[in-house]
């Protein structure tokens, strides 16, 4: 998805804008980088526009940040093209300005719309504040961002010791990227294109994270590197370095907040076991366009595109209803979405194989209803349909544990009314599974009621499985 579900409008802005190392849970030692000199104010978070919040008061050769560049491009192997302005901010007027960005960027409809998507599958409550919940997690989260638009790296007022030194020097990883592949236009917001975005994010954000556990292994044990440390230990802090502080969120976008940064690590970990930093270079050369060329490096090397899948169709709905949405979710988002009924292990192995897929969200005055159609890869004879059974086995699954009927075996779609949201019925033919849920009456104010049953849903199901 794209929120703070890692995947799309907030989740590729502001998992850009969020720190990786903010959770740095082990670092080897509590050496302070020296304070950068405060802006001249903290700005409310009312003032949002980035235009109106002071300038940077860190001059382009404060030698304290030159020192920490010269160290990270010697450890990422970058050479800095030009110096790197950094201002400390108090979390106030850097959560405003982070929010500045994303309202200059996203289209509010996106941000609303995500939520909706969210609330129709049931992951988040129907009076669930999204954009708010967006915001106060990204507030947990959020030590310092590097901002391509005026190539400044900005940090929170509050960092000490170990952690200001890993915010540091992974900020300016990202500053090395803008110097060498322009950050600005690839991370920039494009309706539709979710799953490219995150699989850029995804890049960044690991490239920065294995850069910085280098500094850090270097300031315990000078000359090592990540690639020193035991698969076990390095996912172990990896995963810990991302996980802290998003245990009051709902899971759908805690999970997808961090998930580029574990994937996307593990992916520039793979690459430079196999060709060093010049193998991270060429990622950036040739950047992965797909989650699932994140997830498993191979389809990277071999540029495996995605399926094209059209937009469901929605002639079954009646008249009236017009698309509010459609994008392209891949690998990441079927897994993450899985993860809401299936451990974590299952969910992966259901989407793994993923081959392309599309969803439409449609409204019609107060109604709103989605659909999410899902293309595995070929499997070849005598089943080629195989890579999807495991999803659609997952769904019905689901499908059970909402209250609806236990699945005969051989089944190609199942459905259950739900008392708020309306119906959420599954369909499979071939490669294809289908996910629809709604239509539902979303009235502000007031509880949701389905707006339809189980037979319309099975039968727009069954709809999108006839078109092309």
């Amino acid at each position: 998805m794209r929120a703070v579900r890692l995947g799309g409008a907030t989740a590729v802005t502001l998992s850009c804008a969020i720190l990786a190392a903010c959770g740095a849970a082990t670092p080897p030692s509590e050496r302070t980088v020296p304070p950068m000199p405060a802006a001249a104010s903290s700005p409310p978070i009312g003032s949002a526009d980035a235009a109106a919040l002071p300038a940077p008061a860190t001059p382009t050769d404060d030698p304290r940040v030159a020192a920490a560049l010269a160290r990270v491009s010697r450890i990422r192997g970058l050479p800095a093209k030009r110096s790197v302005p950094g201002v400390v901010l108090g979390r106030d007027a850097l959560l405003a300005r982070v929010r500045g960005h994303v309202e200059r960027e996203v289209p509010q409809s996106a941000i609303s719309n995500e939520g909706l998507v969210y609330q129709l599958l049931g992951t988040i409550p129907p009076a669930f504040d999204y954009a708010k919940a967006a915001f106060d997690l990204l507030q947990e989260q959020l030590a310092g961002y590097y901002e391509p638009a005026d190539g400044t790296m900005y940090m929170a007022d509050d960092l000490e010791g170990a952690m200001a030194s890993a915010t540091l020097w992974h900020e300016l990883v990202h500053a090395l990227q803008d110097q060498h592949w322009d950050l600005g236009p690839r991370t920039k917001y494009r309706p539709g294109e979710s799953d490219r975005q995150v699989a850029t994010s995804a890049l960044a954000e690991g490239d920065a994270t294995s850069a910085m556990i280098d500094v850090l292994m270097d300031e315990r044990s000078p000359g090592t590197t990540a690639l020193d440390l035991p698969p076990n230990l390095f996912s172990a802090a990896v995963q810990a370095m991302t996980k802290q502080g998003t245990g009051t969120a709902p899971r759908i976008m805690s999970a997808s907040l961090v998930a580029p940064y574990v994937e996307g690590t593990s992916f520039v970990h793979a690459l430079r076991g196999r060709g060093g930093w010049k193998s991270v270079n060429s990622a950036w050369e040739s950047p992965p366009t797909t989650t699932e060329q994140i997830l498993h490096v191979d389809k990277w090397a071999a540029h495996e595109p995605p399926i094209a899948v059209a937009t469901p169709p929605y002639a079954t709905l009646g008249t009236g209803w017009q698309l509010a949405d459609t994008d392209t979710l891949g690998e990441l988002g079927v897994r993450l979405v899985l993860e809401e009924w299936a451990p974590q292990a299952a969910a992966a192995a259901a989407a793994e194989h993923w081959g392309g897929d599309r969803t439409a969200l449609l409204r019609s005055g107060d109604r709103a209803a989605f659909a999410w159609r899902v293309r595995w890869d070929d499997a070849g004879k005598p089943r080629p349909d195989r890579f999807a059974a495991p999803a659609f086995e997952q769904l019905l699954g689901a499908v059970t544990r909402m209250g609806g009927p236990a699945s005969k075996p051989g089944a190609t779609s199942a459905c259950v009314d739900r008392s708020e949201l309306g119906p959420f019925a599954v369909a499979r033919k071939g490669r294809d599974v289908v996910l629809v849920a709604g239509p539902v009456e979303t009235r502000k104010g007031s509880s949701w009621t389905p707006a339809a049953k189980c037979d319309l849903a099975l039968r727009w199901a069954q709809e999108i499985l006839a078109s092309p």
